[in-house]
């Protein structure tokens, strides 16, 4: 009796223990598999380094400005540095005048200027697209070719003013070759939404040409 008691009782504990064991492995698992459990190992100023060092952004504006805090710095740096958006940007045409060294060709310039509250950048050409009336078409639209041409990254400050030059070949309503132009859709470089602008020439349409006459130019600074 003493050695089945015995036998019993080493039974007993020996289950004992495994029961343990596996009570203290399933809550280990369940912490690590459970969102709300990690949330809550987490203090808030963790969670607050976790997700600046998480946005590039954020790294910049913490390593160029040590006395702000992570988020603002990294917006006022994607905004001081960021691309000019058409949203950030109010368009309209400048002057117009003859293309230098052609007796057929006309100069418009268009006026860029950033109306936001941060600066912003720009390099190279803008998309363009003529929109008007052509070949019995209402909304007949033409990408504009880009005229090689010197360039450098402009920098707009808050009110400050870029330009490029719609080169074209002027023509007459009579013609049927004529594009009948009532706005023109502009892209600035590396922006992902467009803007449109009122205007009402008549140009010759060249869409199938080698070399139009009609072209853009860069993007450089000052009106």
């Amino acid at each position: 009796m003493r050695f089945r008691n015995s036998t019993a009782a080493a039974v007993c504990v020996l289950a004992a223990g495994l029961a343990l064991g596996g009570c203290e492995t399933g809550s280990s698992g369940g912490s690590v598999a459970t969102p709300a459990a990690n949330a809550s190992l987490s203090a808030p100023a963790g969670g607050a380094s976790s997700a600046a060092a998480s946005s590039p952004g954020a790294q910049a504006g913490a390593a160029s400005s040590p006395g702000t805090q992570p988020g603002a710095a990294g917006t006022q740096a994607g905004a001081a540095h960021g691309t000019c958006q058409p949203g950030n940007l109010s368009f309209a045409l400048g002057t117009k005048a003859k293309a230098p060294g052609s007796r057929s060709q006309t100069r418009q310039t268009v006026d860029l200027t950033n109306k936001g509250s941060s600066a912003c950048t720009m390099n190279g050409f803008p998309g363009v697209d003529l929109v008007g009336v052509a070949r019995g078409k209402q909304n007949y639209s033409w990408s504009l070719a880009r005229r090689p041409g010197r360039h450098s990254k402009v920098r707009l400050k808050p009110g400050g003013t870029a330009h490029f030059n719609v080169i074209y070949l002027p023509s007459s309503s009579g013609n049927i070759n004529n594009l009948t132009v009532t706005k023109m859709v502009i892209t600035p470089p590396n922006a992902f939404t467009q803007a449109e602008l009122a205007w009402s020439p008549f140009v010759l349409l060249q869409d199938g040409a080698t070399h139009p006459g009609t072209y853009i130019s860069p993007i450089v600074s000052g009106s």
